[in-house]
């Protein structure tokens, strides 16, 4: 990738023999330099106390990659660290620095994801809470300072800082802040950006237990970027509300939702309904779904209605089948729409299974026969009444 050349220029290359003289070979001690500064809040510009810097590296060996830590240090009362040159001892020609860099805020341990350490701890631990993940000061999102050519370019710049220069440098870090507008507290336009950006991000997983909050955390998501950031916030939202077991937070069950009154008549005919409920809000995309059995018995039904219902028509029509439901007799089934009082329906017809399922707004309606029984027609022309079929 043409990063060797001019990132040997910044170290120290130093070549000597090993005895005997007949069996000469060169090693080369590759020494980065010293790196000292202060660690500064972006937003007051105060200097930060207690947080962790490690300087690591990463070393091709054949075709594979090693990461290691060169050297750790802790920003004092006035924000101020030091780290000493390190050395790294080349054992052939292929032993040597791919890349050097300092994790901020990261704890002291080798991350081994190189450069994108402080991107992947935001992106995968949004709330800085997962176990076994460390942040060394909550109160801050995690920093790569890297020293390549291309500077940030390969990361999420949000998540990264690049300079040139190792000694007396500043290196401001973003706080977590509750509310994004915060940020325009800043008056430099590109940290100014980092700060929006990153507690956008976070924001997006403050309050996630009710659908209405999850809606508003979509929003946040979304103006993140306009691109590869966004997408990926979009797509952990959902596993952050599904595994709250690997995150230390309080978690707040999904709510079983009411059965909305007469929803489902208590016959049909002479087939007669033996129970009906609801089941779970989905606070991600605010679905739930509720039910009915109907037959001569609890356990021989005859019919099943089953109702989806979204927030919204667009997430009912995108739930209606395009192709045949893969019913047991599909193979022998047909499908067509038929047109009844209450509008449109979709027929399923099989030898044993007969179906008819349509879209009601913001529901999907299915009233589904386990046999043929005389009531069927009766059974699709009620919830048809009930539920007006808006399918086109």
């Amino acid at each position: 990738m043409g990063l060797l050349p001019p990132f040997l220029r910044t170290l120290t290359i130093i070549c000597f023999c090993v005895v005997p003289l007949t069996k000469c070979h060169c090693l080369a001690a590759q020494i980065i330099p010293p790196v000292t500064g202060r660690v500064v809040d972006s937003v007051t510009g105060r200097p930060i106390q207690g947080i962790s810097l490690t300087l690591q590296i990463s070393t091709y060996e054949g075709f594979s990659v090693r990461t290691e830590v060169k050297g750790t240090a802790t920003s004092d009362l006035s924000g101020r660290f030091s780290l000493a040159a390190a050395t790294h001892q080349t054992e052939s020609p292929f032993d040597r620095i791919r890349a050097y860099w300092l994790t901020v805020n990261e704890g002291f341990d080798a991350t081994g994801q190189e450069e994108n350490s402080a991107a992947t701890q935001v992106l995968y631990n949004p709330m800085s809470n997962r176990r076994g993940e460390a942040v060394g000061d909550k109160r801050y999102f995690p920093l790569t300072v890297t020293f390549r050519p291309e500077g940030c370019d390969r990361v999420w710049a949000a998540t990264c800082m690049h300079i040139t220069s190792r000694t007396d440098i500043d290196i401001p870090l973003v706080p977590v802040l509750e509310d994004v507008y915060g940020c325009n507290a800043i008056g430099e336009s590109s940290l100014h950006e980092k700060c929006r950006q990153l507690n956008s991000y976070r924001g997006a997983y403050t309050h996630i237990d009710t659908y209405e909050e999850v809606r508003e955390g979509k929003k946040l998501c979304s103006q993140v970027d306009d691109g590869i950031v966004s997408a990926e916030c979009l797509r952990q939202l959902p596993v952050y509300i599904a595994n709250p077991q690997a995150y230390e937070r309080a978690v707040v069950p999904s709510p079983i939702v009411p059965l909305p009154e007469s929803m489902f008549v208590e016959a049909i005919g002479h087939v007669p309904r033996f129970n009906q409920g609801c089941g779970m809000l989905d606070v991600f995309t605010g679905h739930f779904h509720c039910g009915a059995n109907y037959g001569p018995r609890e356990y021989l039904f005859w019919v099943a209605v089953g109702v989806e219902e979204w927030p919204d028509s667009e997430s009912a029509r995108n739930y209606f089948p395009v192709e045949k439901p893969q019913f047991t007799d599909y193979k022998a089934a047909t499908v067509k729409d038929e047109v009844f009082p209450g509008g449109k329906v979709r027929l399923y017809r099989g030898p044993q299974n007969t179906a008819a399922y349509w879209v009601s707004k913001n529901k999907f309606v299915q009233v589904f026969f386990y046999r043929p029984i005389p009531e069927q027609d009766e059974f699709i022309a009620h919830y048809l009444a009930e539920f007006p079929s808006t399918l086109e």
